[in-house]
């Protein structure tokens, strides 16, 4: 039976999702909502941060055959949250890079279909899940197979990921991932190419693959020789940390301790002291912001210090430092390490993206909304960056642009055909932001294809720390005292 094993994933994905909100919501009602919708244009006078002319032909599709065909929208849609306790990662995440990226495509006049050979104006409309990963799933399935839309775009998230994954294999639409990416996501493409003898689903983010291996070397590499481990009990935590621990086993590093968090129940003080007294070189907080937050503010309060503190997503985003101790320099977090990386000092098409977002956004205005989808005013308009995913989000939409433009066609209907894109993104390079020859191997990014797994605050920015040739700067171990 297809998918029987993504099914049970899927069905435990939703399970633990449901905890999750439930306590979440709990004093907020029911915010779901079936027909929520915003369209992501952006007004700004910016330079396009990338030359929007078509890029070198591909041979799938000959170069404007359906000249005559009228096509005046390419309609963009997806399912995301963008009210509720989940609206931030739209907020900060994918949804500033794909707003950005939907205004800027239009002001040169759209995006560049072959088959066509002329650029038609696109838009981008998302539905809103509230949160919710039940809407998700029914509201993604409505979508694809009612709406019918030329192209999607991610939901947010590993859980709701594996769950749209075979709704859009099923009605055969291509989904290039934003947020989220699991090595079991990468297990569940083989049990679909079994049955489908393709993927439709493309993954971008970097997970455990490749940044576990990164940071067991570091750790050999500092002479770190014992761990302790608190970890979410979801699969983000389950996945980091089982790949953890086989990995330090392997290498000698000794194990002083580990223990599950629950996502709704912080134990910060016990935790922290549990970490403490089991006298380990260095503590791993696999766990988001929304639990690292209190560990970390409980190992200051509680003078807990050791020689590597690795913080897992958000620890390499601008406003940890504003969210855990007031402090937007990022100045206090000396010495902190977290997922990702990468930096301006990684590549000059990181620069130049980077500088681009900053600007495009200052003028724009914060791009930061409620629970309840208003615009926040932060007073100075800051715009914080994520140095984990940023840099793949807008990369997610490159390789979506250069697709269309390489092997875009239209089918009986007039819309986009999925399979020519699939088939073309298989066996093609890209040039992306993040890598300027990114392609896939087996619907994933190896290693090679990042610009770094491990980053470390020092003076108030991310750092590189990966042991080869990507490192940016020397890591500081063992780490400075709190706010030293």
């Amino acid at each position: 039976m297809k998918f029987r094993k993504i099914g049970m994933i899927v069905l435990a994905l939703l399970l633990v999702s449901s905890l999750m909100l439930s306590a979440c919501n709990k004093d907020s009602g029911d915010k779901s909502t079936n027909n929520d919708t915003t369209s992501s244009n952006q007004q700004t006078e910016n330079t396009p941060a990338t030359d929007n002319q078509p890029a070198p032909s591909g041979d799938l599709v000959e170069r404007g055959y359906q000249k005559d065909m009228k096509k005046d929208v390419i309609t963009i849609r997806a399912v995301r949250p963008l009210t509720g306790d989940e609206a931030i990662f739209d907020q900060t995440a994918f949804g500033p890079q794909y707003r950005m990226w939907e205004d800027e495509i239009n002001k040169s006049g759209g995006l560049y279909v072959k088959s066509l050979d002329r650029k038609v104006p696109v838009e981008i409309k998302v539905y809103d899940d509230a949160s919710v990963m039940e809407n998700t799933t029914r509201m993604f399935e409505q979508m694809v197979s009612q709406e019918k839309p030329d192209l999607i775009l991610g939901p947010e998230g590993t859980a709701r990921l594996f769950a749209c994954a075979p709704i859009a294999q099923k009605y055969d639409y291509l989904l290039l991932a934003a947020e989220g990416g699991a090595l079991m996501l990468a297990e569940a493409f083989e049990d679909i190419r079994a049955d489908y003898g393709k993927v439709n689903t493309f993954s971008i983010l970097s997970y455990s693959e490749t940044q576990v291996p990164a940071l067991v070397k570091f750790l050999a590499d500092e002479k770190i020789t014992s761990v302790y481990c608190a970890y979410i009990n979801d699969l983000h935590g389950l996945e980091y940390w089982d790949a953890t621990e086989r990995a330090l086993k392997a290498v000698g590093v000794e194990i002083k301790g580990s223990e599950p968090v629950d996502p709704n129940d912080v134990l910060a003080d016990s935790i922290i002291n549990n970490a403490k007294a089991s006298g380990a070189q260095a503590f791993l907080s696999y766990t988001y912001p929304q639990q690292s937050i209190p560990i970390a503010a409980a190992a200051v309060q509680l003078d807990y210090n050791p020689d590597v503190y690795l913080v897992g997503p958000g620890g390499t985003y601008d406003f940890f430092g504003l969210f855990a101790f007031g402090d937007p320099s990022n100045l206090y977090l000396e010495g902190l390490i977290g997922w990702g990386a990468w930096n301006e000092d990684s590549s000059p098409a990181a620069k130049a993206y980077s500088e681009h977002f900053r600007e495009y956004w200052i003028n724009d205005g914060t791009f930061w909304k409620d629970a309840d989808g208003n615009f926040k005013d932060s007073g100075d308009k800051t715009v914080y960056q994520d140095w984990w995913g940023h840099i793949c989000y807008y990369s997610v939409m490159q390789i979506l642009q250069q697709a269309v433009e390489n092997a875009g066609e239209l089918d009986e209907n007039g819309m986009i055909k999925q399979d020519t894109l699939v088939t073309y993104i298989e066996g093609a390079t890209f040039d992306t932001v993040m890598n300027p020859k990114l392609h896939f191997t087996n619907n994933i990014l190896l290693d090679d294809m990042y610009l770094g797994n491990i980053g470390q605050w020092q003076n108030g920015r991310v750092e590189v720390i990966d042991v080869d040739d990507r490192r940016t700067a020397d890591p500081i171990v063992p780490k400075p005292a709190w706010g030293k």
